[in-house]
């Protein structure tokens, strides 16, 4: 999921790319996730020197579980099989920099050219982090940290949830040269999620795939991922740059209410990192709303990953926003824009219609009362408000007032809420 193109990076944002420093600021009663889906800990399955059985044995375990993996590639030497990255990219894998040489320490001069090769080879990947050869960090690291927001070291500890240093994030090594079994790998996996950390693991070879070092078992590989599966609700898995990704944001962001009803809550979710590379969702929740039995949530009027969960015998709505991706907008009982209109007391559809730039609403019923239509523009800020009869089964009235190209109505009837996107000047 990519934001809209970046902005001027200022010189704070500048420092927040370089340095990763922390100024979130979440309103209260939100939350962000320490880690996506409110998880307890992350994993990160890295795997070095573009080996055969990386894509041909340990690919499809991943992709059947909807697992991600990142693919740490020699871009040189090593002979990688560009159809394949571009395969395994294409399914949501990250195919990131393991230099251009395998030399014994990566010259820094190496990283443009290593990160414009996996560029060029596999359109559409942003190629951010890099994983050192023997795990020697290059010196000097200008080139390093101009082209990577992190790289990979292999120091065997479970990383904090915001490392101290993002060029030296700590790895433990899979395979014969360190854990090679499900109850190892999966051992540590819950140590991470105890602590609080992000557990990422460095392989090499899979199987037996002649790569000669540190090979990791395949039934050691596939008892971790079924484990990994079985606990999504407790760790998460997924790539290293998107998990540095992630933290980056969550450390950096700010959200806070810009407008609330008892219908409706809308939030602005926003950071100061540049938008081109910062880019994932992030996990947020706040208590559902007292009358609330459900919630839709959008962001920039386009519906986004939400559900209700229960925490200590609390409900709460847990929802997914990119920082700087236009305002995330809370409904209760509306409907996806666009999609669903909902049912009146009758069972008959809800419409919201445009011709021209008249708006009719049809289907409800007399008995709803007084009915409210509020318009919003995209970001969530409101254009207008009427209040209609509700003793007609039909309402028209014109929108020459409203000069925003899009806008989202929300109509209030009898307690129930629906939400549609029209685009004003054009006919429905």
């Amino acid at each position: 999921m990519y934001k809209p193109a970046a902005r001027t990076i200022t010189f704070l944002s500048f420092l927040l790319f370089i340095t990763g420093s922390s100024f979130s600021a979440v309103e209260s009663p939100f939350e962000v996730g320490t880690w996506a889906n409110f998880c307890q800990g992350a994993v990160s399955h890295t795997f070095d020197d573009n080996t055969a059985g990386q894509t041909g044995t340990a690919q499809p375990m991943f992709d059947a579980k909807g697992f991600h993996m990142t693919l740490f590639t020699v871009t040189g030497s090593m002979n990688p099989n560009w159809a394949k990255m571009k395969t395994a990219f294409a399914k949501g894998h990250e195919i990131a920099s393991h230099s251009v040489t395998h030399a014994q320490t990566m010259p820094d001069a190496e990283c443009p050219t290593s990160q414009a090769t996996i560029r060029q080879q596999v359109p559409g990947e942003p190629c951010i982090t890099i994983a050192y050869p023997n795990c020697n960090v290059p010196n000097p690291q200008n080139e390093l940290k101009r082209c990577y927001i992190a790289g990979r070291i292999c120091n065997g500890q479970i990383e904090k949830k915001t490392p101290s240093d993002f060029y030296r994030i700590g790895a433990i090594m899979g395979g014969s040269a360190g854990t090679n079994s499900a109850s190892g790998f999966n051992s540590k996996a819950n140590e991470a999620a105890s602590s609080g950390g992000w557990l990422v693991w460095c392989h090499h070879g899979v199987g037996n795939d002649g790569h000669g070092y540190s090979n990791t078992a395949t039934d050691a590989l596939q008892g971790n991922i079924d484990f990994l599966d079985q606990n999504r609700n407790k760790i998460w898995t997924e790539t290293f740059g998107n998990v540095a990704r992630y933290i980056k944001e969550r450390d950096a962001v700010s959200l806070t209410v810009k407008s609330s009803d008892n219908q409706s809550i809308t939030v602005s979710v926003t950071d100061n990192l540049p938008d081109s590379i910062y880019n994932y969702p992030l996990t947020f929740r706040r208590p559902l709303p007292d009358g609330w039995t459900k919630a839709v949530v959008t962001q920039n009027a386009t519906p986004v990953e939400d559900t209700i969960v229960t925490v200590n015998g609390k409900q709460y709505v847990m929802f997914q926003a990119v920082p700087d991706s236009g305002d995330v907008l809370l409904s209760s009982g509306a409907t996806s824009a666009g999609k669903r209109y909902g049912n009146n007391s009758a069972g008959t559809p809800v419409r919201i219609a445009l011709s021209g730039n008249v708006l009719t609403i049809a289907g409800i019923p007399a008995s709803s009362g007084p009915v409210a239509v509020c318009l919003f523009n995209l970001n969530g800020a409101m254009l207008a408000e009427y209040q209609l009869s509700g003793k007609t089964p039909q309402n028209r009235f014109p929108l020459d007032d409203i000069t925003a190209s899009a806008c989202i109505v929300r109509i209030t009837a009898g307690g129930i809420s629906y939400s549609q996107r029209i685009v004003t000047g054009s006919s429905d």
